[in-house]
Parts: structure tokens; C-alpha cells; sequence
């Protein structure tokens, strides 16, 4: 616990400015573990501050192929910064995205006689809330973790850990 405080207070002491200003824009990558589809992804996204607390976020995922199945999915967040320090922020955000999952076909031999299934894909509608802190390392370089929850027929907490560039 000790170590953990000392790290807060060295975040929050640190000199650095990655200020938050309306205006300013990033991009990034990511890489995101799914907890119902124990699953890993890797994604791209788009940073634009529409007011200095306000941040919106384009984003989009492909998870890695598992059991034959593919998917990807594309979302828009909205984040609402809270700054720590002068090189921490913290931020609860929400969010829509649509998630498409593919399956391949597969064939299954029975008794002898084999049988091919046909591939299939569908695809849903999903709200995100969560929340999320960004560290910045450099002027124009964060590393950010987020925890958020994906709301849908079989929502799952999804854990990113990624890296962002401000221009």
C-alpha cells in the first residue's frame, strides 16, 4: 500500500505538461483483454478535446481470431477529465459502439459421415461506462488504462492498456 501512495504522490509531483485544451488532438493504440469472450484485441483511436474537461474518442477493435470465430467492433466515447496533477488525469466515460462477430465454417465428422456447417455473422448495438486515468509520460506522449463495461446481450468488462501521440 505504501508503494502504491508513493506512486500517486510522485505522479502528482512530477513536472510535465500534457495540458488538456480545447482543441488539442491525439491518436493511439491499444491492446484490451474481453472478460466474457476471454479474448484479446487491438485497436486504434482518435482523440479531439471539444473543451478543455471534455474529451470525445473514436475508436476501433479487432479481436484476435479464437474458436473460429472473428470480431471487430467501432465505437464513439465521450470522457470527462479530471486533472490529478501535472501529469495525471482521471476520467469517467460512455459511450455506443457496434460490435460484428463472424464464424467460420467448420466441418464435423459423426459415425462416419461428416457434415459442414455454413458461416454466419451478426452484429449489435453496444453502450460503454466506465472509467480511465492517462499518464503522461513526455509533452506529447500518455500512456492511458481503462476499465469500462459493454453493455449488450452478453456484455463483458473489457481492460485496455494503451499508448497515445499528441499533435
Amino acid at each position: 500500500m505504501k508503494k502504491v501512495l508513493l506512486l500517486v504522490f510522485v505522479a502528482m509531483t512530477c513536472i510535465g505538461a500534457f495540458a488538456q485544451n480545447a482543441g488539442d488532438k491525439a491518436v493511439g493504440v491499444n491492446v484490451s483483454y474481453g472478460t466474457d469472450a476471454k479474448n484479446i484485441g487491438l485497436g486504434v483511436k482518435g482523440l479531439y478535446n471539444l473543451t478543455d474537461p471534455i474529451r470525445f474518442e473514436a475508436a476501433a477493435n479487432y479481436w484476435l481470431k479464437k474458436d473460429g470465430v472473428t470480431c471487430w467492433d467501432v465505437q464513439a466515447n465521450a470522457h470527462y477529465l479530471f486533472k490529478v496533477g501535472d501529469m495525471l488525469a482521471i476520467y469517467p466515460l460512455g459511450g455506443v459502439g457496434y460490435m460484428r462477430a463472424s464464424v467460420d465454417a467448420q466441418e464435423i465428422t459423426v459415425g462416419g459421415v461428416t457434415a459442414k456447417s455454413e458461416s454466419t455473422s451478426d452484429g449489435d448495438i453496444f453502450f460503454n461506462l466506465g472509467g480511465g486515468a492517462q499518464y503522461n509520460l513526455k509533452d506529447n506522449i500518455a500512456i492511458t488504462g481503462e476499465l469500462k463495461y459493454q453493455f449488450k446481450d452478453n456484455g463483458q468488462l473489457v481492460i485496455c492498456a494503451g499508448i497515445a501521440y499528441k499533435f
